[in-house]
């Protein structure tokens, strides 16, 4: 009887087996230890695998069972401890996540073919149908929940390379062009909100930009700051799709909550810890990176102790017939706005020709 005796106590301090029925002995394959991790196959759920097995830690979002409990684990950042890394709560880590943002995206995910998104984490979106996709340009077309803004010519999809100032909209973001494209009277900046009343000013500010392009732009890429050194403290970039049509006006505002901002309707929300006017002097740049510095598009240097009119509770407009980059240097082409701005008693004409001059 010695030697069961011992081969039960070397076994003993791993084995969890269920009573289950018959005489308990097992199967020859149940009663090995393949992987030698301690675990024999009757309990291991990966008996070729050492780092599987009953009790073991079980890394969320590795598609493994690693601990054998039928389910993926919850990890946390071992070099943080800050909790668990599945910002988006689909099950998978950032750190095989390709998106940790978006819960409909993660390995294993469901890939709608054709609509320019990697929802499996494979490295490429699923090939949509011959019918879905009729130029064969591996986008499927809207009818087909795709976004191939035009399904009948392969050089127009998401991400295809855009040819500015053609009238053609390459890459399906509603411009025909982006900012990076931009040049010098593209964009005129028309007004200003820059010491607001009625709510303060990290809520309240505001500036203009007047598409006069020609062509419907996007945003996407323009820089603006307050220094003409566009130093790292004193600079935002548009980072979304801001389409402009030609002739419209696009409002930037520090805050973009029409709630709190005082009723502004502001197209894109730029963070205050870039930009901030100064309340009787201040620089408004706005252009495009150009190597290692930045070439200016448009500026404007308001200054109430040149001549310029003293905007307190109310947005300096610029002159409609004066909308090009020379024309707003000069202070006697601005005029303090005379018309409620929003929901507040603060004026100003945001997105819409001067009220005052």
């Amino acid at each position: 009887m010695l030697i069961p005796l011992l081969l039960l106590a070397c076994t003993s301090k791993s084995i969890d087996v269920d009573s289950g029925s018959g005489s308990g002995s097992g199967s020859g394959s149940d009663m090995v230890d393949a992987d030698g991790d301690g675990y024999l196959a009757s309990v291991d759920c990966n008996d070729h695998d050492a780092s599987v097995h009953p009790g073991a830690d079980d890394p969320a979002g590795d598609g493994i069972d690693s601990n054998c409990d039928q389910e993926d684990g919850i990890a946390r950042d071992s070099a943080r401890d800050t909790g668990p890394v599945d910002a988006d709560g689909d099950g998978s880590l950032a750190s095989v996540d390709c998106n940790d943002e978006d819960a409909t995206v993660h390995p294993g995910a469901t890939d709608t073919p054709g609509d320019g998104i990697d929802q499996d984490c494979d490295g490429h979106d699923a090939a949509p149908t011959a019918e879905a996709d009729a130029d064969g340009d591996l986008y499927a077309s809207a009818a087909y929940a795709g976004t191939d803004c035009d399904d009948t010519n392969p050089a127009i999809h998401p991400g295809a390379p855009e040819t500015a100032r053609d009238g053609i909209d390459q890459d399906c973001d509603g411009a025909d062009f982006a900012a990076t494209a931009f040049i010098a009277g593209d964009l005129v900046i028309t007004e200003i909100m820059y010491d607001p009343d009625a709510v303060s000013d990290s809520h309240g500010e505001w500036f203009e930009l007047y598409n006069a392009s020609g062509y419907t732009v996007s945003l996407r890429g323009l820089v603006v700051a307050d220094d003409s050194a566009y130093g790292p403290a004193d600079i935002f970039t548009v980072d979304e799709d801001v389409v402009v049509a030609p002739g419209a006006r696009a409002v930037l505002a520090v805050d973009g909550d029409s709630a709190s901002n005082g009723g502004i309707p502001a197209d894109y929300d730029f963070p205050g810890s870039g930009v901030n006017l100064d309340n009787s002097a201040d620089d408004l740049y706005v252009g495009i990176p150009a190597g290692r510095t930045y070439t200016t598009l448009d500026s404007v240097a308001y200054d109430e102790t040149r001549g310029w009119p003293i905007a307190k509770g109310l947005s300096l407009e610029l002159n409609d017939s004066k909308v090009n980059p020379t024309d707003n240097d000069r202070a006697a082409n601005w005029c303090p706005a005379t018309a409620i701005a929003g929901t507040t008693t603060d004026k100003g004409s945001p997105g819409k020709v001067s009220s005052g001059c």
